[in-house]
């Protein structure tokens, strides 16, 4: 249902309206109303509606000011404003910001007024068509990003700072989620109205979340709940950040600490800190063919009391841990982009092809082919 947020300082107009439209005819529904702009503004940032009807002149705040600052927190919301003026002033200034329509209390008509809930329903229907068009690419093109592929992600995200996300301006934590169940559950009950709420897929099994810091206590009491219901439901947080350089900052960050716990099974905030700096070069740089005394110079240790402290730790040598860490990344790209197996290779510091697809069957037991094949039909 579009949800629609009503806004006039009288109450037999908002009375009216809510009781004698037939909203379910146009796929809307009202969750709000109030009796001046500066309410209608606060209830607006708790609902995110994506139609406002507003009154323009109204004390505290008038609609004009209420539609500049919703036109500039979301542009994609639809705005329809009422006036008993005829000046074409308030009209004009109303066009200006963006407003979809204009009607004069004095001269309403049902037939007016149901035209414009029809134009602007299928206006917004059409644009959340659209978005999830946009969401499943901007999902393919983000886990690319991460996996450091050169694409368009970057840009993507500049758009988006600029329009639907500009919300991230003020305080806000990313989680990143590991249970598909757990996450369609909170992501329904988040979109239910309260707050701006962003959900990015990562893969099959996880995804980012992005929600304002006044939502985390909020946010938090779903997830534990999620877990009472799903033991294996698990997440990390990020924040809080601000702005669009710390957003890209913190997602590489979540994402690079939570595939190597997953993989490993083991929290890395319990190694000691040099081994913790060597797994996370070996993570972010798996396109480099490090040797254990590189790796060891730049943990300030030598290659012996490394090699020692690493076998300690993690339970293996250098050598078998970091191909470990290459065979994961090859079958999560197989399995999570269409990505040709020479990219594939490049990514984990193979940059013969060939030997891509001999050492990923001596691995693995099947070739690159076979097992992206497999994953997909399992999907199915």
């Amino acid at each position: 249902m579009i949800k629609v947020l009503i806004a006039d300082d009288e109450l037999i107009v908002r009375k009216g309206l809510m009781a004698t439209v037939d909203w379910k005819k146009f796929g809307m529904e009202v969750i709000a109303e109030a009796p001046n702009g500066q309410k209608a503004w606060e209830l607006f940032q708790q609902y995110s509606p994506e139609l406002v009807i507003t009154d323009i002149v109204m004390p505290v705040m008038t609609g004009i000011e209420l539609a500049r600052n919703i036109k500039q927190y979301s542009p994609t919301t639809k705005i329809l404003l009422l006036s008993c003026h005829r000046d074409f002033s308030f009209a004009q200034e109303g066009i200006n910001i963006g407003a979809s329509g204009y009607i004069l209390k004095t001269a309403f008509s049902d037939q007016q007024f149901e035209e414009y809930l029809g134009r602007i329903g299928n206006e917004i229907n059409h644009t959340n068509i659209q978005h999830s068009y946009d969401s499943s690419y901007l999902a393919k093109e983000f886990y690319e990003w991460l996996c450091d592929f050169d694409n368009s992600f970057p840009k993507l995200v500049e758009e988006l700072f600029s329009n639907e996300w500009k919300w991230m301006v003020n305080p806000y934590y990313i989680y990143l989620i590991n249970g598909l169940n757990s996450i369609d559950t909170i992501q329904k009950k988040m979109y239910r109205g309260e707050k701006p709420f962003t959900i990015i897929p990562c893969g099959h099994e996880q995804a980012f979340i992005f929600i304002l810091e006044k939502s985390k206590a909020d946010f938090e009491h779903l997830l534990v709940e999620a877990r009472s219901k799903d033991p294996s439901t698990r997440w990390m947080v990020h924040g809080p950040n601000r702005g669009m350089k710390e957003w890209m900052d913190g997602v590489t960050n979540l994402f690079h600490r939570f595939k190597f716990e997953k993989q490993f099974k083991v929290s890395m905030e319990d190694w000691p800190l040099p081994i913790q700096k060597a797994v996370q070069i070996m993570i972010q740089e798996l396109d480099q063919s490090f040797s254990s005394s590189y790796i060891a110079r730049e943990v300030g240790l030598s290659r012996s009391h490394f090699s020692t402290m690493f076998k300690k730790t993690v339970g293996e040598s250098f050598i078998t841990f970091i191909e470990k860490l290459k065979v994961k990344a090859a079958c999560e790209l197989l399995e999570n982009t269409s990505l040709p197996l020479q990219d594939i290779g490049e990514k984990i510091g193979i940059q013969d092809g060939k030997y891509f697809s001999k050492w990923f069957k001596k691995c693995m037991g099947r070739t690159p082919s076979d097992y992206r094949q497999n994953k997909k039909e399992n999907v199915r």
